[in-house]
């Protein structure tokens, strides 16, 4: 189909055997800027359509000869999207339908008028533009599409070496298209050419036979990018006489090429004309277009498969990060063990010296006893906290998720939590979430919940509230890029939505690009040496993970001198 562009008004043929009528018809369309032209019959009618361009038809129903029906189906089989607007004085329902059926755009009935016709051709010149358009579209959309399959293709046998069925395509095409017995594609390697693939060359010749760089007219082609079209090599001073010319029965030779850039990859040779005659320059011009084509390939070709190689070493260097990231979670896991022994073996003894009195000193050793204990106290719950991360990391946590009302979820923590808490001022607000059900484990919850508790305690003021509230949302909320993940949100199956529940302090408050370091694991805020507060900074790490292993996610909002919020967000239902 032809994509020239539509003009502004249609062009419009008009036939009827009514000449009053057609004339009446085509003065309408022309007093509207309308190009029109007319005929009395279908047979005058089909010899106008084959001279022009028209952009719709009207046609009458009933005529001598050609009908409008078998006018309209020509007019269908020449152009099927073209308009055919089809007009009786008859009011006959079956004519109609007829009419329709085969594919007319509308029907008129005489006397004509005039905005009723105006506004049916314009609609119809509307929708023959909609559909060329439509048509363009699907036409380029499957041009795409084979285009697509090709590289694909090309992509999937380059893993299959395919340089080398490249190779041995090109000098069959070349063969076939320049009519020749023999073609053959050789390749720079170092400082002379190879053979790569042949055809009409005896195999002992494509499997031996090296050209120096500058020797012989490939290697003079294959050094100076230059193709090079011989009609007679016996009187072509540039080259010796080769120990190979014997195999060749013409005396004509092409040598072009394989050019990418400024590099040359090597070159496409041609002799022996089927037909005995020398080759032509037009013979060259193509014998270069076919090399630029397979230069690019061949580029291609080798760049996807440096890809692929570095793809395959960069999977084979994760594999072993995540042999040595499960090693090393072993080795902690071993290490954590064997110091938790003599931990709890320092923490008996402690105990035992409170009874002790030796020689009056009974204060000291109760003194020395108490920073024992409280020391190993600390160093037994760092140790607990890391275990507890890598057991979680290595899947060693069992879990046993379901729907849970969230409002009781929240109250059993925080009140399981009342020891943790310091009397602090906890203010629970259940109207954003009231009805909704948590998709979780509720001893994971009230773990995670009560982590970011603890963070929430730890760093605000005394004497300042803790408030925990909610929302639901129907579909995925917005979650920052730290906090988001590959599999965040393919919970489709099992939940409604989400339930996103808040816990705010009124804290320091942090920076924004203080905010995601405090959720990796052993990073805390503040100089290690002055500012940095009691802990080795696994809390919130180990509630993101918590979190995270039930499909849900934790984030934080905060300003500096304004406080902090963290966001807890877990698939839910609703009630």
């Amino acid at each position: 189909m032809s994509v020239t562009p539509l003009p502004d008004k249609p062009r419009v043929l008009v036939v009827d055997n009514d000449r009053v009528t057609l004339e009446i018809v085509l003065e309408i369309l022309r007093s509207d800027g309308m190009d029109t032209k007319g005929a009395t019959g279908g047979a005058e009618a089909l010899e106008i359509f084959g001279e022009g361009a028209w952009d719709i038809v009207i046609t009458g129903v009933v005529m001598d000869g050609l009908t409008g029906i078998g006018l309209l189906r020509r007019v269908k089989a020449g152009n099927r999207l073209l308009p055919v607007i089809c007009m009786s004085g008859y009011r006959s329902f079956d004519d109609a339908v007829e009419m329709i059926r085969g594919g007319a755009f509308d029907f008129l009935y005489k006397p004509i008028n005039r905005d009723r016709l105006l506004n049916v051709v314009e609609s119809a010149f509307s929708d023959y533009r909609r559909s060329i358009e439509n048509e363009h579209i699907i036409v380029r959309s499957q041009s795409w599409a084979r285009e697509l399959l090709t590289l694909r293709q090309l992509g999937e046998s380059s893993s299959r070496d395919m340089l080398q069925v490249l190779f041995q395509k090109t000098v069959e095409a070349v063969a076939e298209t320049l009519q020749i017995e023999t073609a053959s594609l050789m390749i720079i390697e170092g400082d002379h050419l190879t053979i790569a693939a042949a055809m009409g060359l005896p195999k002992e010749i494509v499997g031996k036979a090296q050209m120096p760089l500058g020797s012989g007219i490939s290697g003079y082609v294959a050094q100076t990018g230059e193709p090079v079209l011989i009609n007679d090599i016996s009187k072509d001073d540039r080259f010796k006489p080769s120990k190979f010319r014997k195999q060749y029965s013409t005396q004509s030779a092409l040598c072009v090429p394989l050019m990418h850039g400024d590099n040359v990859l090597g070159v496409i040779n041609a002799n022996n004309k089927t037909n005995g005659e020398a080759f032509t320059r037009s013979d060259l011009d193509l014998l270069v277009t076919i090399a630029a084509q397979v230069a690019m390939a061949v580029d291609n070709t080798r760049l996807f498969k440096g890809l692929e190689e570095k793809a395959q070493a960069l999977e084979k260097a994760h594999q072993e990060l995540v042999r040595l990231d499960k090693d090393k979670t072993e080795l902690i896991l071993n290490i954590s063990h064997e110091l938790k022994t003599p931990l709890t073996s320092i923490m008996g003894f402690a105990n035992l010296l409170y009874g002790l009195d030796v020689q009056g000193k009974s204060e000291d050793l109760a003194d020395y006893a108490g920073r024992i204990e409280t020391s190993a106290g600390l160093l037994n719950h760092l140790i607990d906290r890391m275990l507890e991360l890598f057991r979680l990391e290595a899947g060693r946590s069992g879990m046993n998720r379901g729907f849970i009302p969230l409002q009781s979820a929240v109250s059993q923590a925080v009140a399981a939590l009342e020891g943790t808490l310091h009397e602090r001022d906890v203010r629970e607000d259940h109207s954003g979430f009231r009805g909704a059900r948590v998709y979780t484990d509720r001893t994971l919850f009230t773990r995670a919940l009560g982590l970011i508790l603890e963070n929430s305690v730890k760093f605000s003021p005394e004497d300042t509230p803790i408030a925990i509230s909610g929302c639901w949302h129907d579909d995925l909320p917005t979650v920052p890029v730290y906090a988001a993940y590959a599999d965040l949100g393919k919970t489709k199956d099992i939940a409604d939505g989400w339930v996103e529940v808040m816990v705010s302090d009124l804290g320091e408050g942090m920076s924004a690009e203080e905010i995601p370091v405090i959720f990796e694991k052993f990073r805390q805020l503040g100089d290690i040496m002055t500012t940095k507060p009691t802990g080795i900074g696994l809390g919130l790490p180990i509630a993101r993970t918590i979190l995270e292993l039930q499909d849900g996610a934790l984030w934080a909002e905060s300003s500096k001198g304004e406080g902090s919020t963290f966001h807890i967000l877990l698939p839910g239902k609703k009630e």
